[in-house]
């Protein structure tokens, strides 16, 4: 229950009311204080910091892998797969124009690499093809591009072959949670973390929302930003969470590289950061543990993760894990977001598909159009 004092600057009735304090729901509130800057706006997250992902992710911008891309192609086909991609692409730019260094931004570019022979000869058969439907998105002809100097200059073992590309990028994601949630506070944007929203009901004029903890909140327009965990609100949309596993060393001398890197189809990924390496993924490994909205690690993940340091990525150096961690993506089986105004006081964006540090900002801006226009 709220005292005097907290009502009367903590009200409980808004113009816009947000679900989720991650990156889709800042964005969001970003982009309508952009378009309306009189709205009183405030977001509810039920963690004491944004549940999910969003800055416990491993801290790519998310473009994505030249093997990523194509199998998207054949699950969605070329069209939804070039669509997504320009939305990711136009997100990692709208990132960048916004923040750039604040938030460790380096356009450093990525590789994918490669161990299994026919595996990297079927990727680069569709390779031209690949190029030549990105070349209208990413405005370079040759965007992907066979490597072997990644292979030959680094300390790396097991890997025989790479593909590269300039589109993607790495960020903080810490960095870039709290530079937006800094500028909404600025903009008297009211944070309420610790408050989980248990029913919202958006049948009349006035939606209203219930919390566990703090009771009814009512607003003209009420959006769901909440990702992996919007089965609550969207049982209809199918919405499977899938958890990621992460593991950052303690600092290493010599560390030679500056790139970010991705193999096995994009299910692992690392960096270097701060003289430190971050490997994440395995969660192909056991795809049914790792369906999961409870946080937490596992074994056999953990195990596999270090198993590719000791042998591929850091052979022959000394290296000590620091910590792990993990973090809650969301997955449906269109492979694309969902994004769209529900009711005239309704509106989700959610189930980003693991790419949601670059779609946020893009579908943000988006239904920030919708729901100024509807």
């Amino acid at each position: 229950m709220l005292s005097f004092w907290e009502k009367d600057i903590f009200k409980q009735n808004y113009d816009i009311l947000i679900i989720g304090s991650g990156f889709t729901g800042l964005w969001l509130a970003s982009f309508l204080k952009k378009k309306s800057p009189l709205l009183s706006i405030a977001i509810l997250e039920r963690g004491t910091l944004p549940s999910g992902a969003s800055t416990k992710n491993a801290g790519f911008a998310c473009f994505g892998s030249p093997s990523e891309l194509l199998q998207n192609v054949q699950e969605i086909g070329w069209e939804k797969t070039l669509e997504m991609t320009s939305k990711r692409y136009e997100g990692i730019q709208i990132i960048k124009q916004n923040f750039g260094k604040s938030i460790d931004y380096k356009p450093c570019g990525a590789s994918e690499l490669f161990s299994d022979d026919d595996f990297f000869e079927k990727t680069t058969q569709n390779l031209n093809e690949l190029n030549k439907e990105l070349s209208g998105i990413v405005g370079h002809p040759n965007h992907f591009f066979v490597d072997q100097n990644i292979i030959s200059e680094s300390q790396f073992e097991g890997f025989k072959f790479a593909i590269s590309n300039m589109a993607e990028a790495s960020i903080h994601s810490g960095k870039l949670f709290y530079e937006l949630y800094k500028n909404l506070v600025s903009q008297d944007v009211k944070f309420f973390f610790g408050t989980a929203v248990e029913s919202i009901e958006a049948d009349a004029k006035t939606a209203k929302v219930y919390t566990k903890n703090l009771g009814e909140f009512n607003a003209s327009h009420v959006s769901i930003c909440t990702n992996a965990f919007s089965n609550l609100f969207l049982p209809e949309q199918k919405i499977k969470p899938g958890r990621g596993q992460v593991i950052i060393t303690k600092p290493i001398l010599n560390l030679t590289f500056d790139k970010t890197f991705h193999f096995d189809k994009g299910y692992y990924y690392f960096k270097n950061i701060g003289n430190r390496v971050l490997l994440g993924g395995g969660r192909n490994l056991d795809f049914e543990t790792e369906t999961t909205e409870q946080f937490g690690t596992t074994d056999i993940i953990l195990k596999q993760l270090e198993k590719y340091l000791s042998n591929f990525i850091l052979p022959h150096k000394n290296f000590e894990i620091d910590y792990a961690w993990s973090g809650i993506m969301a997955f449906n089986e269109a492979k694309t977001p969902f994004s769209e105004i529900l009711k005239p006081n309704l509106s989700a964006c959610v189930c980003m598909n693991g790419m949601g540090v670059a779609l946020a900002p893009y579908l943000a801006k988006e239904l920030a159009e919708m729901i100024g226009n509807s």
